[in-house]
C-alpha cells in the first residue's frame, strides 16, 4: 500500500500489432508526445506517432494496428523513460 504523500506517477503506453513484443513494444512514449496528466493522458495531434514507432524498431509496413494504456511507474527519468515493472498484473 502506498504513503498517501507519494504521488503516482504514470506513462502512456503503445503495444502495436501484431507481434510488437518481437520489438520490445511496449514502450512508454516520450514526454513530448503526450498530453494531459495523471490517468487521463494522450497522444498530442503534433506528434508523429508512426515516424517515433519506426524509429523505435517496430516494421513500418506492420505498423497500422495498437493499443494505448496509461501504466503507472516507479519512476520516470528527464527523458521521460519509465522505469519500474510495466507487466505487473
Amino acid at each position: 500500500m502506498k504513503e498517501s504523500n507519494l504521488q503516482s506517477k504514470y506513462v502512456l503506453m503503445i503495444d502495436p500489432t501484431p507481434g510488437g513484443w518481437v520489438y520490445g513494444f511496449p514502450k512508454a512514449l516520450p514526454r513530448h508526445a503526450v498530453g494531459g496528466s495523471g490517468t487521463d493522458l494522450f497522444v498530442l495531434s503534433s506528434f508523429d506517432l508512426t515516424k517515433w514507432v519506426v524509429a523505435e524498431g517496430y516494421p513500418e509496413e506492420q505498423f497500422q494496428h495498437y493499443r494505448l494504456f496509461v501504466q503507472e511507474v516507479d519512476d520516470i527519468d528527464e527523458q521521460y523513460k519509465a522505469t519500474g515493472n510495466f507487466l505487473s498484473e
